[in-house]
């Protein structure tokens, strides 16, 4: 578009109309400009030059004062007033060189004002000077239009591509909520017949049986608790994703008698691998404003896992505070996480690695889903001095604007 425009300036002749009453003076400026490259047009009168302006552009006009019927301001005027020709420069030429006529050549809307006899070599360069001005305002006016248009066609582009992602955000948004829905579904289907098939394992229990069969219906009954705690992650997760943060039943919480009962649950399990649970927290009484049965699920989950990593040793659960925060950590002397995957970790349960399909991935997909939702963070540390890691939940003490 520039070297277009630069093109067509640089090659085209500038067009000069001449007003002047004296055939002579037209005879002498007119060779001048002529044999300066200039296209030359000539007028006796102020009508005759107003009306050559009605016929054709011109780049710039040598204007005489002095003409009878109509003199140079008059003619002046009536070119500027008119919208197609009001840009053309006006240079006046005139033996008159008083101030008060020169004032009246720039209120008519004169650009300049040579006196005659004038020098040829001052006029060329100040005619040269006032077209050059002229051609640049236009290439401006033409960038500036060019402009325009192309941000004219970038806005409608922009806003059919806004247009077609809202609708795509409507029909992701619409997959996404069937997709939990079906998965609310399908959870809620598998759990009817797992409790029925937990129930026939249990009468099977009851009854006598060689080490053979005992050892397979064991095996049936750890499987299908391991189904069923599955199923009801999955369940949880549906829920949690269709109602979001509506589903949550805030209300405030003392944490370490929630913490004390999950280890006194879980106390059997840990000494029967021989890992000693613990608690430690810096204030004797910490409160939060949470769902219990969430915040429950989220830390059972965190232990689950660590104890499912961990050989003999210990599993401490530290409570402290951080400015407005509650941080719940989970120290064990497990095997450490992969540095790498710890970063990408809560991502999505298909990102699991191999090791964490097989355990704990979904519980741990839940209890940052969980934390999420009371505006909190989880986050995975190995623990550079010894074989273990530091799971940390994060949560503010009042969720009230939830």
């Amino acid at each position: 578009m520039m070297n277009k425009l630069n093109n067509q300036i640089k090659y085209m002749k500038s067009s000069v109309l001449i007003v002047d009453d004296n055939p002579k003076n037209l005879q002498v400026l007119a060779a001048l400009l002529f044999d300066n490259n200039y296209e030359v047009e000539i007028a006796s009168s102020g009508k005759d030059a107003i009306t050559w302006t009605e016929k054709r552009a011109f780049d710039a006009i040598l204007l005489d004062i002095m003409m009878p019927e109509m003199n140079g301001f008059e003619t002046c005027k009536v070119i500027k007033s008119n919208k197609k020709t009001d840009h053309i420069p006006i240079i006046f030429l005139t033996a008159r060189h008083d101030v008060e006529s020169i004032e009246e050549g720039f209120i008519a809307g004169g650009i300049d004002y040579i006196t005659k006899p004038f020098n040829q070599s001052e006029l060329l360069i100040r005619l040269k000077t006032h077209i050059e001005l002229k051609k640049s305002k236009e290439k401006l006016i033409d960038v500036n239009s060019w402009l325009n248009t192309e941000v004219d066609k970038k806005t409608i582009e922009l806003r059919t591509a806004n247009k077609q992602l809202k609708e795509l955000n409507v029909q992701l948004s619409q997959l996404d909520e069937a997709k939990n829905y079906f998965l609310n579904s399908v959870s809620h289907e598998i759990r009817t017949p797992l409790n029925g098939i937990i129930g026939a394992i249990s009468l099977l229990k009851a009854y006598e049986h060689n080490d053979n069969i005992l050892e397979i219906i064991n095996l049936l009954d750890s499987s299908i608790k391991k189904m069923e705690k599955y199923s009801f992650s999955a369940l949880q997760i549906s829920q949690l994703h269709l109602k979001g943060v509506s589903q949550l039943v805030l209300k405030p919480l003392s944490i370490k008698p929630i913490i004390k009962s999950i280890l006194q649950q879980y106390e059997g399990k840990a000494s029967d691998k021989g890992i000693q649970l613990s608690i430690e927290s810096n204030s004797a009484d910490i409160e939060i404003n949470a769902d219990y049965k969430l915040l429950h699920t989220a830390i059972v989950s965190l232990l689950e896992c660590s104890l499912a990593f961990t050989g003999k040793g210990e599993i401490k659960i530290e409570v402290t505070t951080q400015e407005e925060n509650i941080l719940i950590s989970i120290i064990d002397t497990g095997s450490p996480y992969d540095d790498i995957k710890i970063q990408h970790f809560f991502n999505s349960i298909e990102n699991q690695n191999y090791q964490f399909k097989r355990t704990n991935s979904i519980e741990l997909y839940l209890t940052n889903l969980i934390t999420l939702l009371h505006k909190g963070r989880l986050e995975l540390n190995n623990r550079k001095e010894i074989e273990g890691t530091k799971t940390t939940i994060s949560i503010p003490f009042f969720q009230s604007d939830l």
